[in-house]
């Protein structure tokens, strides 16, 4: 009787007989004499794949949908529920991780041609990730007592991966700073 881990079709798979410590030669002339073909390993797609430009493009409009059904920026624009304290710290942390972002991108990465990586910023990592940390923090306090628990930390996650990773991921650097100057901007204005 075969085990079930060396019979030809099984030892071809992720897991099976060659993870468990065979050679992949002793498979390929086990399997070239059975007359099973082997797997060919499959790549992934590129990033700029247009399956995932749509993936993406989904992801946002279902997250701005969302956004749009809770009545977010209506809340945050008029309800005395918000902590408006909370909030401003929060955007105050975003202003910053913006300034710096672009500083760190567009001047030292284009103009310096100094690689942007850990390994040469790693003062300005540790900011940053501070002041994600303080803004996310901020923004759940300050959206908690108006949409609760549940739906504070579902809209923080629409926003954050569901549009902001999105857009991070779909467009250039200058072009993601350039926006978000821009539309911070108009939302300091209104919420001013």
């Amino acid at each position: 009787m075969n085990d079930v881990e060396s019979a030809s079709l099984l030892r071809q798979r992720p897991g099976g007989a060659a993870a468990a410590g065979t050679s992949s030669t002793s498979n390929a002339a086990a399997s070239s004499s059975s007359g099973v073909q082997p797997i060919q390993p499959t790549g992934t797609l590129p990033p700029n794949h247009p399956y995932h430009i749509m993936q993406r493009i989904v992801i946002m409009g279902a997250a701005l949908w969302g956004l749009h059904e809770f009545g977010v920026y209506h809340a945050i624009l008029r309800s005395p529920k918000i902590s408006h304290l909370a909030f401003k710290v929060g955007l105050a942390c975003s202003v910053a991780i913006l300034i710096i972002k672009s500083y760190v991108e567009l001047y030292e990465g284009k103009t310096k041609k100094r690689r942007v990586d850990y390994a040469n910023f790693r003062q300005v990592t540790h900011a940053i990730i501070l002041l994600i940390l303080v803004a996310s923090i901020s923004f759940h306090v300050a959206l908690w007592s108006h949409f609760g628990g549940f739906r504070t930390i579902l809209i923080m996650i629409m926003f954050g991966y569901g549009f902001l990773l999105q857009a991070a991921l779909l467009v250039p650097t200058w072009v993601q700073n350039l926006v978000a100057a821009v539309l911070m901007t108009f939302f300091i204005q209104q919420y001013a």
